[in-house]
């Protein structure tokens, strides 16, 4: 065991979590004691493939690293989600990690959309790239980055539209980037309902140029080979507890 799984083993935020998987000595993966082993495989697969979307065996962008280290994202995973006296204890037991939960039975289900992509897409974006990369992804309204502006002019243009109350514009930012993540590498589940309008990469090169923009930029390796399936070749980089 690595020096990174030893402290990965203490990381989890609250007494009736346990470490169920590290990836890339990055990601630790927590987990309630009824979540299948089968799921918490999935979810790190599906991690490893958004750091490593090209699968050659190595982070496409290695300089998220020191973000990842200094957040220590935790995705947090419960059988049926977690009740509201879990979640204090979580919000508490995180303290300046930054975590997302995804249930077990919303991840790689037998019928219907697999939860996992987007909920581990939100955890290392919000842990690695807006917090390393802030004047391209910074979902702070007061960065004014360019996917701010972005989400902006998508809005204004009727492209997009999340109407849950409970989600300010630095959310509806992260939703859609997600969403825009999945028009470009082809997940036509996610964009099935009526929040994004633009359901393919032709559609965002067509109306929305400056999102492929960002998702092509030479100035950093963004994840736009592969839709993460949970099917990762290197078993090596992910350590299941």
């Amino acid at each position: 065991m690595t020096l990174a799984s030893q402290v990965g083993a203490t990381e989890c935020p609250s007494k009736f979590l346990k470490t169920g998987a590290i990836v890339f000595d990055l990601v630790t993966i927590c987990i309630t004691n009824e979540v299948p082993t089968e799921k918490v495989r999935h979810a790190a697969h599906v991690t490893a493939q958004w750091l490593d979307n090209n699968q050659d065996g190595e982070i496409d962008e290695i300089r998220l690293k020191p973000s990842l280290l200094e957040n220590r994202p935790n995705l947090l995973m419960s059988a049926h989600g977690f009740d509201a006296f879990q979640l204090i204890a979580i919000e508490k037991g995180l303290g300046d990690r930054i975590g997302q939960d995804l249930a077990a039975s919303e991840t790689a289900p037998s019928q219907g959309r697999d939860a996992s992509q987007e909920e581990i897409h939100h955890l290392i974006f919000m842990a690695g790239w807006e917090h390393m990369f802030p004047r391209s992804f910074s979902a702070v309204p007061e960065d004014r980055s360019k996917l701010f502006s972005t989400w902006r002019s998508a809005e204004k243009n009727g492209f997009y539209d999340y109407d849950d109350p409970s989600c300010d514009a630095e959310c509806k930012v992260v939703e859609f980037f997600y969403l825009a993540t999945a028009a470009y590498l082809g997940s036509q589940t996610d964009v099935a309902h009526d929040e994004l309008f633009l359901k393919t990469r032709i559609e965002l090169k067509q109306n929305l140029p400056d999102i492929i923009k960002l998702v092509e930029s030479k100035a950093y390796h963004y994840p736009r080979y592969k839709w993460p399936d949970g099917h990762y070749s290197f078993n090596k980089n992910i350590q299941l507890f």
